[in-house]
């Protein structure tokens, strides 16, 4: 390729999990790219920085920065720059991360340069890294919808179940004996409009405790720091033991429950 055309490289990072590890490893890479031009006796320059959840700012021009025992290891990071610049041959690597719920212009790999094979080769390097990285869970984002109609339906009977238990005591009906065939013919439509209402009432709440879920799962998420700084893993165990100990009973009590009711209509 031409000397005087520049190219711009560009790898966006999502549904990953992010170790100390991790970056330590890809750290690793950009340092030896300076490194070794830096040998060259090239006009070069290699800048860390580590932002923390307190506003905190980390900088660095070398690897010291993400020793073992470190900041990484002892608190709780939110973004990660590393900036590689070769201004002997006008080449630059730039790596931006951050703890981000959904996905977002930040998580980003940009390699510019004037030349396209070191620029093919770092960024193929860089994602063969990345590749390795823990995948993020997402399930609740691809089965969002059909969550949120589940969760709709449960708390709605759950809701109606709750009615039937108070105005029953007070309100006492008692059937057609024989029952009227327009009863008959309509009992179908009057289970699907029961179930229905239930999905009506129950929607909006549900609807908020599947974004809930949703955020615990990060689009890129970092687990470094104290143990007591990773949110959203401490919120997963919590949702997992309370979805075994409390939802799951109570949403096979609830069918138990619809399965009787709607058997008692029929007879």
């Amino acid at each position: 390729m031409n000397s005087n055309v520049k190219i711009r490289k560009k790898l966006k990072i999502s549904g990953v999990v992010v170790k100390p590890e991790n970056i330590r490893e890809l750290a690793e890479k950009v340092y030896k790219e300076y490194s070794q031009d830096l040998e060259k006796n090239q006009r070069v320059s290699v800048n860390f920085i580590l932002k923390s959840s307190d506003d905190t700012q980390y900088e660095s021009e070398n690897t010291e920065i993400f020793l073992e025992g470190g900041i990484l290891d002892n608190r709780r990071i939110i973004a990660i720059e590393m900036l590689y610049d070769n201004y002997s041959e006008d080449k630059r690597i730039s790596i931006d991360l951050e703890h981000t719920i959904s996905n977002s212009m930040i998580n980003e790999v940009i390699i510019s340069g004037r030349n396209e094979i070191w620029a093919n080769g770092v960024l193929k390097l860089i994602e063969n890294i990345v590749s390795n990285w823990k995948k993020q869970v997402n399930w609740p984002y691809k089965y969002k919808w059909p969550l949120t109609i589940i969760f709709g339906i449960g708390i709605g009977l759950l809701y109606i179940n709750f009615l039937d238990i108070i105005i029953n005591p007070y309100i006492n009906i008692t059937p057609i004996s024989p029952k009227p065939q327009w009863a008959i013919e309509l009992r179908p439509f009057i289970i699907s409009l029961y179930y229905l209402s239930g999905f009506f009432i129950g929607v909006l709440p549900a609807s908020y405790i599947v974004d809930k879920i949703c955020r615990l799962y990060p689009s890129v998420e970092f687990i470094m720091g104290p143990e007591d700084s990773h949110i959203e893993e401490r919120k997963r165990i919590k949702l997992y033991k309370t979805i075994s100990i409390g939802v799951i009973p109570l949403v096979i009590s609830l069918i138990i429950e619809s399965i009787k009711a709607i058997i008692r209509y029929y007879e």
